[in-house]
C-alpha cells in the first residue's frame, strides 16, 4: 500500500493512506525542537506506516510520540507497528503509544466489528483532559500539544490543541464532504453535542483565528464560522427540525442529514433514530 504527505506549515504535515478499504484516511505529523515528533493517528494498517515514516529523510532518527483520535480502525490500525505486546514491544524510538483516558473500557474492546481485524496492540501512556505531550523543552511552545476530551462519536474521543500554529487536530469530531457516521453501538449523540459545543466556545474564546485539521477532507481549514454553522445544523437534527433520507440497508441502516449544499453530512444509525424520536415525545409530554 502507498502513502503520500505534504507540508501544512513548516512543522506539521499530513499523511494519506491509500488503503484497500477506500477509507484514505489523513494522519498528522508534528516535529518538535528536540528530534522528537508526534504522529496523530495511525491509518488502516493495510500499508506499513511506520517503514514509511522512516523513509523520510527528516524522520529517519527521529523519536516518535503516537496518539489515537479514537479507537476506530481507520485511526487504530497501523498501531501495532508502533507498539505490540509480548517480547517485541515498542518499536525502535518510538516512546509511547497513547490514548484517551475518558473510557479506556472502550479502548480496549479492539472494536473491530465494523469492516476488517485491527492486530493487537497495547497503549502505553493514557491521556487525561487537560494533559501535555511534550516533544522537547516545555518553555518553547513548539514542543506543547494540549489534550481535550471530546467523547459521543466514540467514548474515548480527543481533540489535540497545538497553541503553537493554532490548530485543532479534530478527527472524526468534525469534517466536510463525507458522511460523518453515528452508526455505533457506543455512540452517545447528547455526549456528542456537548463536545462539538465545548470545542467551539473554546474556539471562541481564543484571541487569534484557530484552524483546525480533520481525519478526512480538511487538512488546513479556518474553524469560524463553519463549526457555528455545524453545530447550529447538529442542533436542528437533534431537535427534529432538519429532514434526512432514510439509506437503503446495504449503505447503512439509518437516515442521512446534509447541510443545504451538501458540505455537511452525518448519518444517525436507525436504533439512534429511534433513541432520538422517544426523548423528543417525553419533552413534549413534560
Amino acid at each position: 500500500m502507498s502513502f503520500t504527505h505534504n507540508q501544512v506549515s513548516h512543522n506539521i504535515y499530513w499523511i494519506r493512506e491509500e488503503d484497500t478499504r477506500q477509507c484514505y484516511p489523513l494522519m498528522y505529523l508534528i516535529i518538535g525542537s528536540e528530534d522528537k515528533a508526534l504522529l496523530i493517528d495511525t491509518g488502516c494498517g493495510c500499508g506499513n506506516i511506520y517503514f514509511y515514516l522512516r523513509s523520510l529523510p527528516f524522520m529517519e532518527n527521529m523519536k516518535l510520540i503516537v496518539v489515537n483520535t479514537h479507537n476506530h480502525p481507520e485511526q487504530t490500525g497501523g498501531n501495532w507497528r508502533f507498539s505490540t505486546t509480548g517480547t517485541n514491544g515498542l518499536a525502535h524510538l518510538v516512546e509511547d503509544l497513547c490514548a484517551g483516558r475518558k473510557n479506556k473500557y472502550y479502548t480496549r474492546l479492539m472494536d473491530t466489528s465494523w469492516h476488517w481485524d485491527v492486530q493487537t496492540y497495547k497503549v502505553t501512556r493514557w491521556l487525561n483532559d487537560g494533559d501535555k505531550i511534550l516533544l522537547g523543552d516545555e518553555d518553547n511552545l513548539k514542543n506543547t500539544v494540549q489534550v481535550m476530551w471530546t467523547p459521543g462519536h466514540t467514548p474515548d474521543s480527543i481533540v489535540l490543541w497545538y497553541p503553537y500554529a493554532n490548530r485543532l487536530f479534530v478527527g472524526d469530531l468534525f469534517y466536510r464532504f463525507d458522511d460523518i457516521m453515528f452508526c455505533y453501538q457506543y455512540t452517545d449523540m447528547r455526549q456528542y453535542e456537548n463536545s462539538v459545543r465545548k470545542i467551539l466556545k473554546f474556539v471562541e474564546s481564543q484571541d487569534v483565528h484557530v484552524t483546525y485539521s480533520s481525519s478526512k477532507n480538511d487538512t488546513d481549514n479556518i474553524c469560524l464560522p463553519i463549526f457555528k454553522i455545524y453545530h447550529r445544523f447538529l442542533l436542528s437534527v437533534i431537535a427534529g427540525t432538519h429532514v434526512g433520507t432514510v439509506l437503503r440497508i446495504d449503505e447503512a441502516e439509518g437516515v442521512r442529514y446534509e447541510t443545504r449544499d451538501q458540505s455537511m453530512r452525518i448519518v444517525i444509525g436507525r436504533k439512534i433514530v429511534q433513541k432520538l424520536n422517544t426523548a423528543r415525545e417525553k419533552a413534549t409530554q413534560n
